[in-house]
């Protein structure tokens, strides 16, 4: 299966396009955020692969100029451009701050079921003057069709198709639908 998925951003001017490659190898996505949160320019460009179980394998960002490859080992330890990084263990998911996305990867490998929650470490990446990158406690709980997305003080209910994709990200982001394929 292959899709290509727009997003624009709510808040400020911007938008997101994602290209979606679920084969018998795994899952390939490749996407690029073009946005300008606090007026501020940013273009980032990542490639995230997983097993067919949509555990994470690797993540390469480019965040103006500098790029960054996380990996995760099949024992769990992750490595940030070669070099261990023993405060990301236990970290299951990516989590990239300005896209929709990687909402996906624990809501496709958990699989919860309604009313059901996980609470999960992340490696959680945010986009500022640098890339900031650093474990953090999420929690997803399952709402009928949708979920609710926790982190600190921060809680979204996310709106879903069908393929775990992100409809609707309250204030921040929506899918355009005749993008959508």
């Amino acid at each position: 299966m292959k899709r290509q998925i727009m997003w624009t951003a709510q808040q400020w001017p911007g938008c997101e396009h994602l290209e979606l490659c679920i084969d018998d190898d795994g899952i390939v996505a490749d996407g690029l955020v073009l946005a300008a949160p606090d007026n501020t320019p940013v273009r980032l460009a990542y490639r995230i692969e997983c097993d067919t179980a949509w555990n994470t394998r690797s993540v390469t960002i480019d965040f103006h100029h500098v790029r960054r490859n996380l990996a995760r080992d099949m024992d769990g330890r992750w490595f940030d451009n070669g070099q261990e990084r023993p405060d990301l263990a236990g970290c299951t998911d990516i989590d990239i701050a300005l896209t929709p996305f990687t909402n996906t990867l624990p809501i496709r490998r958990l699989r919860l079921t309604p009313g059901a929650a996980a609470d999960l470490r992340v490696v959680y990446i945010q986009p500022e003057s640098e890339l900031t990158i650093e474990p953090a406690s999420q929690r997803y709980h399952r709402l009928g069709t949708g979920y609710r997305y926790e982190s600190g003080d921060f809680r979204a209910d996310l709106d879903i198709d069908a393929d775990g994709l992100v409809i609707e990200y309250p204030a921040l982001w929506t899918m355009v639908p005749s993008i959508a394929q």
